[in-house]
């Protein structure tokens, strides 16, 4: 690939950089004025790479779920305790030795295991170098802990391959949306913008990107003029909090029966990226997004990971059939739902909208109010549903805006369209 100008730039001491050159940028500007236009405005965008496939593996894994500051933080541990991050320190290293660098123990064993299996040879790092893209990424995939999203960024900022182009990445939608000014991007749409860019997929990105992040000031989001602001959440009066195990059921109180610990586990949807659960070894009591508003980092950092729950695999099976386009009945799972009493009715409701049906916050108010005997506005139930500790599973986004908008969600409203697209739903 012909290099720009800046080549020297390429390597600055151990930094070096995504590259791509003249015939990249040439042929983006020749195929889309807005694309070009951005290129010529924005510059050169400098993205740092790394070169070895084996760290940009662990190194991904590690910052799954964590802020870039406590990836950060793991990260230079492992290498002042390691010496050197590559396959046979990681493998001579027990699983409880990678933890104490501060990660979970599920990760931890998710690197091990990529470890040993370098070691053995039974993943060839090489072969996977010398793949075409599709296959790399499939092999990437493969590996516990990585999916695809993670495999495509494996295959642009460390194999330098130019033309990936990741629909998954919430990001280069946004950025499509500001450049083109679309409120939603479809599959279709991503793939008509994909045609466009090949074979210099990854340099587009490069830009979009840079867009999603304000590069160009004036342009904005027309997905986020649909949300409204964040609103306070309803006073709960002190009251003693409730629990609900079945989709349907009123709240009544149950007794604590859990450890005390918090376990977790993540499960690949292949739709809308991972969603990790979390469960007091009973009940399933939180279902996050991989972007999720609602994830507290630092909180995080005291979760264990345990893969091997047996209610993770009831959860997983539920999940699975959910995204494989079944309806299966909430019900049928153990859930852990704690919250006010207000919230606790609010998201007892959700758990009775249909499959493939929406109401409004309006609608719902309304549900609440029948319920209660209480005067409930739709403010006060969209906070009670912002607050939904259980994502997918509790189905608060079959809860949609007055007219069928798609308002605030704490996966991002992309992930919202994609579950009721998934479902069926009809809006409006």
């Amino acid at each position: 690939m012909a290099m720009t100008q800046a080549d020297d730039r390429l390597v600055q001491g151990e930094v070096r950089y995504v590259e791509y050159g003249d015939d990249a940028v040439a042929y983006l500007s020749a195929r889309d004025p807005r694309m070009a236009d951005a290129i010529a405005r924005i510059g050169h965008v400098w993205r740092v790479r790394d070169d070895d496939l084996f760290q940009a593996v662990v190194h991904s894994i590690v910052g799954q779920q964590i802020s870039t500051r406590a990836q950060a933080t793991v990260w230079a541990r492992m290498r002042d305790g390691l010496g050197t991050v590559d396959a046979a320190h990681v493998a001579a290293a027990s699983v409880e030795e990678l933890q104490a660098f501060g990660m979970t123990y599920g990760k931890a064993g998710y690197i091990r295991d990529f470890a040993l299996r370098v070691q053995d040879g039974s993943f060839d790092i090489a072969a996977v170098e010398r793949m075409g893209d599709d296959e790399a990424i499939e092999a990437l995939a493969s590996l516990r802990g990585v999916g695809r999203w993670t495999a495509e960024m494996i295959l642009t900022f460390c194999l330098n391959r130019p033309d990936v182009f990741a629909f998954d990445d919430l990001a280069i939608q946004r950025g499509l949306r500001m450049l083109y000014h679309h409120r939603k991007i479809t599959r279709k749409l991503f793939e008509r913008y994909r045609r466009r860019f090949s074979p210099y997929c990854s340099v587009a990105s490069l830009y979009l990107w840079e867009v999603a992040g304000g590069a160009l000031p004036e342009l904005c989001d027309l997905a986020q003029k649909t949300r409204p602001a964040r609103k306070a959440g309803e006073k709960n009066g002190g009251a003693a909090r409730k629990t609900v195990r079945k989709g349907g059921s009123a709240p009544r109180k149950v007794a604590g029966t859990g450890t005390g610990t918090t376990y977790v586990t993540t499960f690949e949807t292949g739709v809308i990226g991972n969603l990790t659960l979390a469960s007091d070894g009973e009940r399933i009591s939180h279902c996050w997004f991989e972007h999720d508003r609602n994830w507290d980092a630092d909180v995080a950092e005291a979760y264990v990971r345990k893969d091997d729950l047996p209610v993770f695999d009831i959860a997983r099976r539920w999940l699975r059939g959910y995204f494989a386009g079944e309806r299966p009945d909430p019900g049928e799972l153990p859930l852990g739902l704690v919250g006010t009493p207000f919230r606790m009715v609010v998201w007892g409701q959700l758990l009775q909208i249909p499959y493939g049906r929406t109401v409004t916050y309006g609608e719902l108010a309304e549900r609440v109010e029948s319920q209660t005997g209480r005067r409930t506005s739709a403010r006060a139930v969209g906070g009670a549903v912002g607050h939904n500790p259980i994502c997918v599973i509790v189905p608060c986004h079959r809860v949609i805006g007055a007219g069928g908008s798609l308002t605030g969600f704490a996966g991002g409203v992309e992930v919202k369209a994609r579950l009721l697209a998934l479902e069926g739903a009809k809006m409006g």
